[in-house]
């Protein structure tokens, strides 16, 4: 029995579902743990791609300050990387499922 990676199947399939006017997003969701490690993609993620703004939850305070002073770096190495250029990103607390109350 032979194997085959299924990774480019995969993101190809997806690429695909996607269709071309979320491409953008798709690559970057593809490409976060990448650009930003494996630490902050736990902590950090991406919500939508409006109008070459990225828009990210963050999970606390702390991370968010990281990430917001990195906000260039993370511009350019999206773009040097994945080839997607954003004019901004947008970084905001992520809501907490405690204590939230129907």
């Amino acid at each position: 029995m032979s194997f085959f990676k299924t990774g480019n199947a995969v993101k190809d399939l997806v690429f695909s579902i996607a269709g071309a006017e979320n491409h953008d997003l798709v690559a970057i969701a593809f490409g976060w743990k990448s650009i930003v490690g494996n630490l902050l993609a736990e902590r950090a993620s991406i919500i939508k791609l409006e109008n070459g703004v990225l828009f990210i939850a963050v999970s606390n305070n702390v991370w968010m300050q990281e990430l917001v002073l990195r906000r260039s770096q993370l511009i350019g190495d999206i773009d040097r990387i994945l080839h997607v250029k954003l004019s901004n990103i947008v970084f905001f607390l992520k809501q907490s499922k405690k204590g939230k109350h129907r």
